[in-house]
């Protein structure tokens, strides 16, 4: 999942409001402003308005959005070029979270009705699919490490769940890999085999590559 660009064709021959969408990483440059690293892992974007990826507090950043956004001027998409000044022209927070360390104090564990998922930035994202029916949150734990380069991980659907709910909700969500797995890495990457309760006695798994150690 990186960067996607729309079509430059336009039928009523308007400028789409954006040029390109991609998920992302907020990190900082070396003057302390916020950049993006693209989920596509090479493409780097300079804001410049950095002002719209604030959060609500007016002061801090989060860790990971998706955004759309316009080329600055005098800028264009190049194949091979990887960084762009670019203009935010909207950002979704991704809720982000870190592995839960203490799995054994989780009571519940609902099921999900589908998830996808992609490694990206030192984060394991999650596309899901949900019933629901109160105020909902997730897990992801360490299962085991394998023989070969594969980290096993749960994804728990821990709070707002029930088989009976009739409410539906589909989302994202982002873990941070931890830095003190015992996984080996094979060319700098490993696996990550996701495990998810899925229907009745179903068990939905997915596997993503993360370049590994960060």
């Amino acid at each position: 999942m990186g960067i996607s660009l729309t079509s430059c064709f336009n039928s009523d021959g308007d400028d789409s409001s954006y040029d390109a969408y991609t998920f992302a990483t907020v990190s900082q440059s070396y003057l302390g402003s916020p950049i993006l690293i693209a989920d596509d892992g090479v493409t780097t974007l300079y804001p410049t308005n950095s002002s719209a990826l604030l959060l609500s507090d007016g002061v801090s950043y989060p860790q990971r959005v998706y955004v759309t956004f316009k080329y600055a001027e005098g800028e264009s998409y190049q194949e091979n070029k990887t960084s762009y000044n670019v203009t935010i022209v909207n950002a979704s927070v991704i809720y982000t979270k870190n592995f839960n360390t203490q799995p054994d104090t989780l009571a519940n564990d609902y099921s999900v009705t589908s998830i996808e998922a992609w490694g990206a930035n030192k984060y394991i994202n999650i596309y899901f699919n949900v019933n629901y029916s109160s105020n909902i949150d997730f897990d992801m734990y360490e299962k085991e490490v394998g023989n070969d380069d594969t980290l096993y991980v749960k994804f728990n659907y821990s709070k707002g769940g029930g088989d009976s709910s009739s409410s539906y909700y589909t989302n994202y969500i982002s873990f941070k890999l931890p830095t003190d797995t015992d996984v080996e890495p094979k060319n700098d990457s490993i696996w990550v085999k996701i495990f998810a309760k899925g229907s009745g006695s179903q068990v939905i798994e997915k596997n993503v590559r993360l370049r590994y150690p960060y």
